[in-house]
């Protein structure tokens, strides 16, 4: 069975430092991992082929000229 853990707070701010706590001990792989599910779970309710999932890349080159 699967635990689930909570974390009470008395305000906002406590909560939210206590995301950026998790999160940053969770580790980059885990913060990944939570974002691509998001992103998979958001395409399923919008209907959406998860077949072609990926990551985009955007490259754009600027050349700098002087007067």
């Amino acid at each position: 069975m699967k635990r689930i853990w909570v974390h009470k707070t008395r305000s906002y701010q406590q909560a939210e430092a206590a995301d950026r706590r998790f999160w940053r001990r969770a580790g980059a792989a885990a913060r990944f991992e939570a974002a691509w599910l998001m992103v998979s779970d958001y395409l399923k309710m919008r209907g959406k082929s998860r077949g072609q999932l990926r990551l985009r890349r955007s490259i754009q080159h600027v050349k700098y000229t002087q007067n």
